[in-house]
């Protein structure tokens, strides 16, 4: 929506964005509990507190586990969840402002800030200010020879995955809530089959499409694994992205892409190289790394995305996340993947769309070795997540969305541990 346009054809000044809130139900199983030894004590943990990781905690009504005396608790048994939250959708509330204006014939100049919020407390605490998050910031040149983007926007790895949820699947809707208490936005489909780019400072270089085929590289300020050994990083991050951009005449369209990321990773406070000594070792670094592949391909009314993605310390919800399921107690990085398929089909102002997506974290060797004295490893760690969504839109206008969105979730550790819940979303969007 153009706000101010100069009279000489120079600068214009636009806005964008969108206002959502919606209904979101959670009902299902509350996060497993281990079995008791014959002692009565937990014959297992997990990497996170109960659950590592899996959907709700406290949220769960669940029964008291007495010892075998009778007389102490000594835990809760799995219990169900039944919560209901009004909050915001995959993506939130958005406030855009942007310039632009063509220079030197063929050249354009332009610059973007987009302001984030959300409507829910955190932790449902309603005396908490919800504060906003300037999410994207950055200028862009344009010209014969490609592109060059400076600042904060959404980084090139695993983009392609990212933007089949948001097309296909969850633009208008909610999918997985990420979690009860903690507020939004959503997560969609990430987390199941799809690990989400990230919004990042960098500097990315386009080149110019020549028959449909693109190159994007760019160099972003570097990501260390907060809690782990790994706390220290030397070099900026690379990101690559190729697509492949095809006409289907007037049915459609063909999308392509494939993509890269790599981070050197270093011990905190302690030399790059390993050392050992009569005190010990000391030292060492390791590379974080992955690739994302996909595609999407609209015929008519038919769209239909599909990708993957796999690497090394990654993590389940985006690359380099902080969590023991990116690495075990002595900081190895975790080997994983995943894999996705979206589908929607438009009928006059009707979106009917579906989704599948399961993401794997590789066990280590360490993982499952049983503890001392014990028939079991000292933790049961998520394996995989799996995802199964659904969605209805009615676009009464071109502003106006209106969304139905279900997603069941399946949960799985290591030690055969197992949540499923499902979730049902409705809400409004108001797009400008």
């Amino acid at each position: 929506m153009t706000l101010l346009k100069s009279e000489n054809g120079g600068w214009e000044f636009y806005t964008n964005g969108r206002v959502n809130a919606f209904f979101s139900w959670a009902k299902g199983q509350g996060l497993p509990r281990p079995p008791f030894t014959a002692a009565g004590q937990p014959a297992y943990g997990y990497p996170e507190g109960v659950g590592g990781t899996g959907f709700g905690d406290s949220e769960s009504a669940s029964d008291p586990v007495l010892d075998p005396t009778e007389t102490m608790k000594i835990g809760y048994t799995q219990g169900e969840i039944d919560t209901m939250r009004i909050r915001s959708g995959f993506v939130g509330n958005v406030l855009g402002f942007g310039l632009r204006r063509p220079f030197e014939g063929t050249m354009k100049a332009s610059a973007y800030i987009s302001i984030w919020s959300v409507v829910e407390s955190f932790g449902r605490r309603k005396y908490y200010v919800n504060n906003p998050d300037v999410r994207e910031g950055w200028l862009k040149l344009e010209g014969p020879w490609g592109s060059f983007l400076g600042g904060k926007a959404l980084t090139l790895f695993n983009r392609g995955a990212g933007e089949a949820d948001f097309l296909y699947l969850h633009g208008y809707g909610l999918g997985y809530p990420g979690s009860i208490g903690v507020s939004g936005p959503a997560a969609g489909l990430i987390g199941f089959g799809i690990l989400g780019p990230t919004f990042s400072a960098g500097l990315v270089y386009a080149s110019p499409p020549i028959a449909g085929i693109q190159l994007s590289a760019g160099i972003y300020d570097p990501a260390q694994l907060t809690g782990s050994r790994f706390e220290r990083t030397k070099a900026v991050r690379p990101e690559f992205e190729l697509t492949v951009d095809e006409p289907l005449g007037d049915l459609g369209k063909v999308h392509l892409y494939f993509n890269g990321t790599m981070q050197k990773l270093y011990v905190s406070q302690q030399p790059d190289a390993v050392v050992t000594n009569g005190a010990g070792t000391f030292g060492g670094s390791e590379t974080a790394k992955g690739i994302g592949y996909g595609g999407r391909v609209e015929v008519g009314p038919a769209h239909l995305a599909a990708g993957g993605h796999r690497g090394l310390g990654l993590g389940l919800d985006f690359a380099l996340q902080p969590s023991p399921q990116t690495y075990n107690g002595i900081s190895q990085l975790r080997d994983s993947d995943g894999y996705y398929v979206i589908g929607q089909v438009s009928v006059g102002k009707f979106d009917i769309n579906a989704g599948f997506g399961r993401t794997r974290i590789k066990p280590l060797e360490l993982d499952l070795v049983a503890a001392t004295d014990s028939d079991y490893p000292a933790f049961s760690i998520i394996h995989t997540q799996t995802g199964y969504a659904g969605a209805v839109v009615f676009h009464p206008m071109d502003w106006l969305h209106f969304d139905v969105d279900v997603m069941h979730a399946d949960f799985k550790w290591t030690l055969g541990d197992r949540q499923r819940i499902t979730f049902v979303n409705a809400g409004t969007t108001l797009t400008w």
